[in-house]
């Protein structure tokens, strides 16, 4: 069509537009087009600084379509990207001589990890995870600056060109060789940058057979790595096929073990299940090889005097009150990096319908960046829904809460906190304990200190009457203050690696509970279990906060499972419950007249010769 000059103008639909809006759908596009080159160049150019498995690692994505694992003088590992086309990854691990004639060969150093190695594989995502959010954060700030700087660029060429812009650059490409020069100047800086990012090296080494049905199935090894894997690959299967199976058979056992499990919680005031708090059902277990019964060594119950008074209170407490709101929480500690466990963990939140998960600290070994993936693995496991509430131990570190705040966990910070109607109080320990490097202080605060001064936070709740349910520290020690002065209701902990109590303890109920990774004797917690490994589900009253019941399950060496009695927490003026298998004795006050605890370390929670209480448990990892 031909305007009414009779000459023809490409576009005129878009000529017809008005001014205003043929400025705005311009502005648009080169927001959205800025937008995706900056996509783009974020993306391709990530890097980061993390874990893989045990060793630190550089990461920075690539567009050859392949992960690549380099070990320097050891060798590497390819395997096809899972990444979106064309994306791949190159990942650098640190920590590998670049001169093994003069430092020696780090293999020994690598075999002795082969149990941890088999742990990793077992939770490939968990082992990237971080490495991924780190890679992910990267890209985004990336992308940001590069807009950022595209859209200033361009404000300031209109801004120089006093809005005409696009005039400017068409009346200087329009200029002899100027359009010319700018496409190769452009076609050779891309070339410069992506052909180096698309190569792939070539198809060397070999995949072994040992790799076949495990998450690095038809990976390519080159180099000494390749000999390593062939003559000690199939240890490190075994472990890991071994570690698989354990901990896969513990889950089938805790859920036949439920099932087999004649009792249930009831839903009236501090009462013991079933029969009214007049004795406990039989204990309910499930052997290495699947069959279910009465453990035969389990404790019968409370005896029955004690029963006796705990009915009656309960009688008058349904009388005088109403009906309670049970809110179920589980409990765990000193899990010291058995990501095996986190399926077990995983398993009882389902079957008790837990609605909180308490971790009471020492979640990792030595609070190092490059266990990231012992926390991932746990939270991973976790249902979204379930929230994670952490009082951090002397093996975790300020770098391990960051960790766990960034799974998404609740780390206490010396304030009450509610999670599903319960009111928790807790701090990160201030001591850090290192495998093999013992115990330093982590901030300017003693485990004396820090109970003290909760149990004025504790006391100042009270005060307000907003009373705190649930003292959840890693360190018993630190919460005599605060249920010497009645501050809280409960207090939970775990550090000294065996069960002690519930308790009456000041005037409050103290629960210690052992590890849950089966670091109880000193035992490895990496691999299948060396010793039991314990959880607790505990039920409290959301309406009163009171303390109602509580059921330990107890992870045997062999896979067993045993479901020990439900069973009242005590409460003042009441008889004490009988101690655990294998609980140390405690005086009523959970104090020693010497000032020592009952495993024999000092008020601080270490030994007096300096050592940790738990420098034994975990020495693997």
């Amino acid at each position: 069509m031909s305007s009414a000059g009779g000459t023809r103008r490409r576009w005129e639909w878009w000529h017809r537009q008005a001014p205003a809006t043929r400025q705005t759908v311009r502005g648009v596009l080169a927001f959205l087009l800025t937008g995706l080159v900056a996509v783009v160049l974020g993306v391709t150019t990530a890097t980061t600084h993390s874990s893989l498995g045990p060793h630190e690692a550089d990461y920075h994505v690539t567009l050859d379509r392949q992960v690549s694992l380099r070990m320097g003088p050891l060798g590497d590992v390819i395997i096809d990207s899972p990444l979106p086309w064309p994306l791949g990854a190159e990942v650098v691990v640190r920590e590998i001589p670049t001169d093994l004639e003069m430092t020696g060969s780090p293999m020994p150093g690598l075999l002795a990890d082969l149990e941890a190695y088999g742990q990793l594989f077992g939770q490939p995502e968990a082992a990237i995870a971080d490495a991924v959010r780190g890679l992910v954060t990267d890209a985004l700030g990336r992308t940001a600056v590069a807009w950022s700087l595209m859209l200033v660029l361009l404000a300031a060429g209109r801004l120089a060109s006093h809005g005409r812009l696009r005039d400017e650059l068409r009346a200087a490409l329009a200029r002899p060789g100027v359009a010319v020069l700018t496409g190769a100047f452009v076609l050779g800086g891309l070339t410069a940058v992506v052909v180096p990012e698309t190569r792939q090296d070539e198809p060397v080494g070999y995949s072994p057979p040992v790799l076949d049905g495990t998450p690095l199935e038809g990976a390519r090894i080159t180099g000494r790595l390749a000999d390593l894997v062939a003559v000690y690959g199939q240890t490190a299967r075994d472990a890991f096929e071994e570690n698989e199976a354990f901990y896969a058979l513990a889950s089938e056992n805790l859920v036949a073990a439920h099932e087999a499990a004649a009792e249930a919680p009831q839903d009236r005031s501090r009462q013991a299940p079933e029969d009214g708090g007049a004795r406990a059902a039989e204990t309910a277990g499930t052997t290495a090889d699947g069959t279910s019964g009465p453990a035969a060594d389990a404790p019968s119950g409370p005896p029955e005097a004690a029963s006796s008074d705990a009915a009656e209170a309960a009688t008058s407490a349904t009388a005088e009150g109403p009906d309670p709101d049970p809110v179920t929480l589980l409990l765990v500690s000193d899990l010291h990096c058995n990501v095996g466990m986190a399926d077990v963990i995983a398993t009882a939140v389902e079957l008790t319908g837990a609605e909180v998960l308490l971790d009471a600290g020492d979640t990792v070994m030595s609070g190092t960046s490059v266990e990231s993936y012992c926390v991932d693995a746990f939270a991973r496991a976790v249902p979204d829904d379930v929230p994670v509430v952490v009082s951090t131990g002397n093996h975790d570190s300020v770098t391990t809460a960051d960790q766990e705040r960034r799974a998404g966990w609740r780390v206490l910070g010396g304030e009450v906190v509610d999670v599903a109607g319960v009111r928790i109080l807790g701090d990160t320990d201030p001591t850090l304990t290192a495998v093999g490097a013992g115990t330093r202080p982590e901030r300017q605060e003693s485990v004396p200190e820090m109970a003290d001064r909760l149990s004025e936070v504790a006391c100042a709740a009270a005060e307000d009457g907003d009373p705190v349910d649930i003292l959840l520290v890693h360190n018993p020690r630190a919460g005599a203050p605060t249920l010497d002065a009645g501050c809280a209701r409960l207090q939970l902990s775990g550090h000294w690696h065996r069960t002690v109590g519930p308790e009456l303890a000041g005037a409050g109920v103290r629960y210690v509970s052992t590890s849950s990774g089966g670091g109880a004797g000193g035992g490895a917690t990496v691999g299948p279990l060396t010793g039991e490994a314990e959880l607790t589900v505990l039920r409290l009253d959301r309406a009163t906060g009171e303390p109602m019941d509580f059921r330990r399950i107890q992870i045997g060496t062999d896979a067993s499972v045993r479901l020990q009695p439900w069973q009242e927490f005590p409460r003042q003026g009441t008889a004490a419950l009988p101690e655990a298998d294998g609980a140390g004795g405690a005086d009523p006050a959970g104090t020693d007249p010497t000032g020592a605890d009952p495993a024999g370390t000092d008020p601080t929670g270490t030994d007096p010769t300096g050592a940790d209480p738990t420098a034994t448990a975990p020495t693997d990892g």
